[in-house]
């Protein structure tokens, strides 16, 4: 199946990574894009090749060659946006953090399962080769029993009156709910689901109004221990320092780097009393990701990254902030 994409809100991320995967998947087809300044909107379509520009949300749900949207706006419209999308009968893949808290996102969730549309979330680090990788080597006992895991995600950024996601009421939240949900995403799909949760959140490098150094104790479902630093307050040139994937067991060690890539390059090292054995990748992780979303569609398949998902990571962030409000660990229903 080829799926017309419409993508509301072209803007860095869309322009940079997605739309570009869209035109190499041979699953895709970008059919418009929506900005509401309609003159970028066009040069934008050109750019990447779709037949038509628009202004407003509207106009892209009521395009009948848009089989599904895909909403990267900041993150306070994401709901609206998705329940108008479901109402409207399009498919949606929902960029990350999902929404502004747990209740918003499960109302994504209930329209598009009563609208009877496909709901992903753009975790696209589940197609990190590299990532998928792990998930195999854990799954084949290749490092034992499972213990620990360590995630860092820095990064460095500093006051920019013009950026949303300084906003806390467009972004629900600073560095935690951008990067943090990302972090949480992962060991999820690594390790299953989180129990427990401990979390430092604090703005101390910059003056905006939202988060912008976290750091989270996770237990997760059997037992592992979990720790997730994510930061926009640190300056760390070195990728293998500053975007880390590590899991810890009692036979052995995985270390990937960088955790965040889009196109599952970088490193990928099982250690073990007995062997170290490095593993390198290509592949885009956006290609991958909407080649799933189409198969999906077509066979009516689970997706591979459910509504539920968001919601739980949702929630992981939601204790995280609880947490650190109430100095005590909180344990997710």
């Amino acid at each position: 199946m080829t799926v017309g994409w419409g993508i509301i809100g072209m803007g860095n991320i869309a322009d940079k990574v997605t739309a570009p995967a869209m035109t190499e998947a041979k699953s895709s087809r970008l059919v418009a894009v929506m900005r509401r300044d309609l003159n970028r909107a066009r040069e934008l379509a050109d750019e990447h090749g779709a037949a038509r520009a628009y202004s407003t949300v509207e106009e892209v749900l009521e395009d009948d060659e848009v089989d599904a949207v895909y909403v990267a706006t900041p993150v306070h419209v994401h709901a609206e946006q998705t329940i108008q999308a479901a109402e409207y009968g399009k498919h949606v893949l929902c960029e990350k953090p999902m929404a502004l808290n747990p209740e918003e996102a499960q109302r994504m969730v209930d329209a598009c399962d009563a609208n009877g549309v496909k709901l992903m979330l753009c975790y696209y680090q589940r197609f990190n080769r590299r990532h998928q990788k792990i998930k195999e080597l854990i799954a084949s006992g290749q490092i034992g029993k499972v213990t620990a895991a360590r995630v860092t995600f820095s990064g460095f950024g500093p006051d920019n009156p013009q950026s949303w996601r300084q906003k806390p009421e467009l972004s629900g939240g600073g560095n935690l709910m951008d990067c943090g949900s990302h972090c949480v995403d992962l060991l999820r799909y690594l390790l299953g689901d989180v129990t427990r949760v401990s979390a430092l959140v604090s703005t101390i490098a910059f003056d905006y109004a939202v988060d912008d150094t976290a750091t989270m104790l996770l237990e997760m479902d059997g037992g592992t221990h979990a720790v997730v630093s994510s930061h926009w307050s640190t300056l760390i040139p070195d990728q293998q320092e500053s975007s880390v994937v590590a899991i810890y067991g009692t036979g052995g060690t995985i270390v990937s780097t960088p955790q965040q890539e889009k196109f599952s390059r970088g490193s990928l090292k099982l250690m073990t009393r007995t062997q170290q054995t490095e593993y390198h990748f290509e592949e885009s992780t956006h290609v991958q990701m909407l080649d799933a979303f189409a198969a999906s569609i077509e066979s009516d398949e689970p997706i591979p990254i459910t509504g539920q998902d968001g919601v739980a990571v949702s929630k992981v962030i939601a204790a995280a902030y609880q947490s650190a409000r109430e100095g005590k660990a909180i344990t997710i229903l």
